[in-house]
């Protein structure tokens, strides 16, 4: 950690968090994610309005960006287990002492009303962690959802592995199924963005760390007296 400048006499200090592939990965993700969503939008959007012919190039792309997605993702996940400490599944998920206490501070600041200063968290905020997880489990039932209907619907590769031998009746029924699992993962992801959105927001009004920019550059900033607590 290096001083990196003083804000209002406090000296900052500039701590390197986020290593350039976890920020890769993360925007990536990000971009890919927003992608889908406005695509299966649009898609239904176009049905709505009678545009069959667009509505089916709309979901072509859907699947297409969905398969980019299922590598990026299944990357990310790699790399919790062979990034640095902060890229990593231990700080990810809130399980240790550590994490569990500054969990319930998290909690305590943001019932308050987000009186006084933010607690020091210097990767993962806990709070977050918990709907980073959820996020995780709901993606990653995406993409097995999302494979299994490009599967039957554009016969893509690996879901055509799965739907190519299967009869009629069972892929109606996998189909029913994974629409279902796919349409609720939709919602869910859109409401985690206002969320996210809305978590950003907090942290930029009254906590100096720099949250959003630290994904852009890699820094956070602290006071050195907070780091030698």
């Amino acid at each position: 950690m290096n001083k990196d400048s003083t804000t209002e006499n406090e000296e900052l200090v500039a701590v390197k968090v986020w290593d350039w592939q976890t920020r890769v990965l993360h925007w990536l993700n990000a971009l890919l994610v927003i992608s889908l969503v406005l695509l299966i939008l649009g898609y239904e959007g176009l049905e709505e309005m009678g545009r069959d012919d667009l509505a089916e190039r709309f979901e072509e792309l859907h699947a297409y960006f969905g398969g980019f997605f299922a590598v990026t993702f299944t990357l990310r996940v790699i790399w919790a287990f062979m990034g640095n400490k902060y890229a990593r599944w231990s700080d990810i998920v809130p399980y240790t002492k550590e994490k569990i206490t500054a969990l319930k501070e998290n909690i305590k600041w943001f019932l308050s009303g987000f009186k006084n200063k933010a607690p020091l968290v210097v990767g993962h905020n806990p709070v977050a962690s918990l709907l980073y997880i959820a996020l995780f489990f709901v993606l990653l039932a995406q993409i097995v959802t999302g494979l299994l209907l490009a599967g039957i619907e554009f016969d893509m590769f690996p879901g055509n592995l799965i739907t190519g031998g299967l009869g009629e009746h069972a892929i109606e029924e996998i189909e029913e199924v994974a629409e279902e699992v796919h349409e609720f993962g939709l919602w869910f992801v859109i409401g985690f963005f206002i969320f996210h959105m809305g978590g950003l927001i907090i942290h930029h009004l009254f906590d100096r760390g720099g949250l959003l920019a630290s994904m852009l550059h890699g820094k956070k900033y602290f006071r050195k007296e907070d780091l030698e607590l």
